[in-house]
């Protein structure tokens, strides 16, 4: 066993849920405000606990008691009994999906940004769990669509965006 699969070893499925959405809120605390990058991973666990019920297991601090650190996301020793694909799915669906509510504030750069953030260490981890953040990169980009077929789109006089639902073949 090399020093690097030891070093995996230390790290818990726990670990990197808490560091992969740290590192999301921190990228896009600098794009928008603390209360609404949090306010989108609060809900997006709640959303998406329908189709992963692990998710149930993460919990984080309201909104008025936040001091924005790590800290502020419980993970209970249950998740760590989750497979690590099972894990990668739902992290690939929250990247995914927070990246299209952050809209155009995510900005072209969000994915670099959040690699960057994430660390070089954990981003080999979520590969390894089957996460491509390059899919996520590359589909927005050509398409502009998500898997839902919504489009964010700007009003470029204005600071507001907003969702265009494509229509259905």
């Amino acid at each position: 066993m090399s020093s690097e699969d030891i070093k995996n070893q230390e790290i818990q499925n726990s670990d990197v849920i808490k560091q992969t959405l740290f590192s999301l809120i921190y990228v896009a605390n600098s794009k928008t405000s603390k209360d609404y990058a949090w306010s989108i991973i609060k809900t997006l666990l709640i959303e998406l606990r329908k189709n992963h019920a692990f998710l149930k297991y993460i919990h984080i601090d309201e909104i008025e008691n936040l001091r924005n650190s790590i800290e502020d996301i419980t993970v209970l020793s249950d998740f760590n009994k989750v497979k690590p694909k099972d894990i990668g799915r739902a992290i690939q669906n929250i990247v995914d999906i927070f990246k299209t509510r952050m809209g155009t504030k995510a900005g072209y750069f969000f994915i670099s940004e959040f690699k960057e953030t994430l660390g070089e260490e954990y981003y080999s981890i979520l590969q390894e769990m089957g996460v491509d953040l390059r899919l996520i990169d590359m589909e927005k980009k050509i398409f502009g669509w998500d898997k839902e077929k919504h489009r964010i789109k700007d009003k470029f006089d204005s600071n507001i965006a907003y969702v265009e639902k494509g229509k259905e073949e």
